[in-house]
């Protein structure tokens, strides 16, 4: 039998309120189940570049639920998991090993002089973006853009350019 492919984009918030986490790890199972239920035929694929928080988050979560991983980084990998924390870079190894694909994505945009670490963010959001069904996003809701176009705003506003369907599972800012 083949699977039609179906594909979750991530994208969110790195700090997600400690006191929240249950009531959004339930969320995003929740949305997975009905995901898996709305697409029986479906080989079922998550988009994340294994940022802290959000994307870590869904990531663990959907290969709870055996979907497959793919992981489009913004820069090679040990240079990427510099931007972390040394507790989360081992869980950024850690996920990194169960995914099924792994891959520096492409500058789709020009590069910028002074080029710097934001603007392979924002090719990453851009990857994602483009490349799923549904973007699924943990977010406070507060559109404002960043001086190098690389946060989860953008990356929701990039979706809607191109016409993705987008599930926003909402934050409390605090």
């Amino acid at each position: 039998m083949h699977l039609i492919p179906f594909t979750i984009g991530i994208t969110g918030r790195r700090r997600l309120p400690p006191d929240s986490l249950p009531s959004i790890q339930q969320e995003v199972k929740a949305f997975y189940a009905e995901i898996k239920q709305q697409h029986p035929s479906a080989e079922i694929t998550v988009l994340s570049s294994l940022a802290e928080g959000a994307d870590t988050l869904c990531a663990k979560a959907a290969l709870e639920m055996g979907f497959r991983l793919i992981v489009p980084l913004p820069m090679d990998a040990q240079e990427y998991r510099k931007d972390f924390p040394e507790e989360v870079a081992t869980e950024f190894d850690r996920l990194l090993a169960k995914a099924d694909q792994i891959f520096v994505v492409a500058s789709e945009e020009p590069k910028p002089e002074p080029c710097g670490r934001g603007f392979y963010y924002r090719q990453a959001g851009i990857y994602v973006a483009r490349h799923c069904d549904i973007l699924l996003t943990i977010w406070d809701g507060v559109e404002k853009e960043t001086l190098d176009g690389a946060g989860t705003y953008e990356t929701i506003r990039l979706a809607r350019q191109y016409g993705v369907k987008i599930k926003q599972i909402n934050i409390v800012k605090r």
